[in-house]
């Protein structure tokens, strides 16, 4: 039997353990290879997987209801950012637990239950995070502290310091002192994967909308933490095949930039 609740079934009595939410902009290819390890990973919980498709033209929304009739896609009239798009999932959503994953995610055996056994164990938590690996199994360092002036000028403009301070630095900013071994407080999980616990993400009514991309992640961190801890569960293990839109194209720099003086207009100008 099919984990999951589709439209026509989902039971109002019956209360889904997790509501995943996924965000697709022509992420056919990599949705292709997420939902195996998803609808895999789901196997002995009640959950609902929601879709916002954001105006794809590669026929992701065919792909989805051919192959996984049990999704939830909600078409997009409009292309919206990233946490705008959550928010409409947000607002569907029954789970006890939420998560925000990337469409570009890969999941391991066990890692959602690794999460929601973690979450059981830890009221106090409103997020946490698993350990996110490239596909060649190398950890990418997303747990990070606050972001300051000087971090994001120095992973745009490496050419201005020397290679021993930026080292230095990078390593403080990806809070590689406190290692990725054991579980930690985390001041900015990454948007890529939030497991979340669903009243709290309600209680502050979800992302900040004027984030169309970037910052988004860390600014509802900030919301959380004045009620609840946000934390690392390294047992749990993804893998993230990303792609640094940033650093790629000046349109999503620009983006970014734009993104950075909001977050740094609402929370405070911190230097270094």
């Amino acid at each position: 039997m099919s984990p999951l609740y589709s439209k026509t079934d989902r039971h109002e009595s019956i209360i889904p353990d997790v509501t995943v939410s996924i965000v697709s902009h022509n992420s056919k290819d990599d949705l292709t290879v997420l939902m195996p390890t998803l609808i895999n990973c789901l196997k002995g919980l009640n959950a609902e997987v929601l879709i916002v498709d954001n105006r794809s033209e590669d026929g992701s929304v065919e792909f989805l209801k051919k192959f996984y009739p049990g999704v939830i896609v909600n078409v997009n009239n409009v292309r919206k950012g990233y946490g705008a798009n959550h928010n409409i999932n947000l607002r569907k959503a029954r789970g006890q637990y939420i998560i925000f994953m990337n469409a570009d995610i890969v999941l391991l055996d066990g890692t959602i239950v690794q999460l929601k056994n973690f979450m059981d164990h830890n009221p106090s938590i409103g997020i946490c995070c698993p350990n996110v690996f490239n596909e060649d199994k190398s950890l990418q360092f997303l747990n990070k502290r606050y972001p300051t002036i000087l971090d994001l000028f120095i992973r745009r403009f490496q050419f201005f310091f020397s290679k021993r301070f930026i080292q230095r630095r990078t390593r403080y900013y990806e809070m590689r002192d406190n290692g990725y071994e054991k579980s930690t407080d985390i001041p900015f999980i990454s948007g890529c994967f939030m497991f979340c616990r669903t009243r709290f993400i309600q209680a502050v009514n979800g992302f900040d909308e004027r984030f169309f991309l970037y910052f988004e992640d860390v600014d509802l961190c900030r919301q959380i933490q004045k009620d609840a801890r946000t934390v690392s569960c390294p047992e749990a293990k993804v893998i993230h095949r990303w792609e640094r839109s940033a650093h790629k194209n000046i349109k999503w720099f620009l983006v970014f930039v734009k993104s950075a003086v909001l977050y740094f207009n609402k929370w405070g100008y911190v230097f270094k």
